[in-house]
């Protein structure tokens, strides 16, 4: 019998055609999730001509027929799981601010060789009284550049593949489409990256406390969803997944408490 792969956030299956009626049936494969077959090549499900007859009585079953939850048994992976609830919580703005911080200080890490060979290279040009343009050449800027883009990359494929950043992970939080809760595809992943990069670069060129005013405070305490400027325009928010924010979330529901939690981070930034 041949072998048919399926992706599903990120992750791909091998079964065969039967068995991936089934799962289309019970609703373990969505529309949007990806098909391969040799002489098929990728496919989006709801195209593939095999699989319209499963989709067709996928959408008659009462609802107490279909999957509520994701079975390790069957060959789902845990965090295509816990994304099948009907209930997804904001996060706080803890989460948000260290996320943002911990995601600002991953591009750090990445350029920091690029600026300590320019700072290296400057301290030799004044000991030896060289003017900079002959003191510096273009090795640091070129290993900045290529650690940004090194981090940028890296950060399209965690989002793409497993739903976040490094900050995200770290604060127990995901990047999901706004509409149908799946992790954002390659396309949105670069836009999101790309604009966030390119506001914040543009902010911080004014001071790091001038950006977390502006980019944080100055629209996240005023967002009821906890939703950035570049997660409106694509169509996705961020979402906790590791139920810390249950416990801190009832105190930022009004716009009070947000702004209370927001100057408490201000001034943690500032220190």
């Amino acid at each position: 019998m041949s072998k048919w792969l399926v992706k599903i956030q990120g992750y791909e299956y091998e079964t065969n055609i039967d068995e991936l009626k089934q799962w289309v049936i019970e609703g373990r494969v969505l529309p949007e999730d990806m098909i391969f077959r040799q002489g098929l090549g990728w496919r989006i499900a709801k195209e593939v001509p095999a699989l319209q007859e499963a989709f067709e009585e996928q959408k008659k079953r009462p609802p107490s027929q279909k999957e509520t939850s994701q079975s390790t048994s069957l060959y789902q992976p845990t965090a295509y799981q816990s994304f099948q609830a009907e209930q997804y919580t904001l996060p706080t703005l803890n989460q948000r601010a260290f996320g943002f911080w911990l995601d600002q200080f991953s591009y750090g890490l990445f350029t920091f060789p690029g600026f300590l060979l320019l700072y290296l290279q400057a301290g030799v040009g004044r000991i030896e009284e060289l003017p900079l343009e002959e003191a510096i050449t273009s090795s640091p800027f070129i290993l900045i550049i290529t650690g940004a883009l090194i981090n940028f990359g890296l950060n399209i494929y965690s989002t793409s593949n497993y739903g976040g950043t490094f900050g995200k992970f770290i604060m127990g939080t995901v990047v999901l489409n706004e509409d149908s809760k799946t992790f954002l595809g390659y396309g949105k992943s670069i836009l999101r990256e790309a604009l966030r990069t390119i506001i914040c670069g543009i902010f911080f060129s004014g001071g790091g406390l001038f950006c977390f005013k502006v980019i944080f405070c100055g629209w996240l305490v005023f967002s009821s969803e906890r939703r950035q400027w570049y997660d409106l325009l694509i169509g996705a928010n961020v979402y906790d997944t590791s139920g810390q924010a249950d416990s801190s979330y009832k105190a930022e529901e009004t716009l009070s408490g947000r702004i209370k939690t927001a100057r408490k981070l201000s001034k943690l930034w500032r220190n």
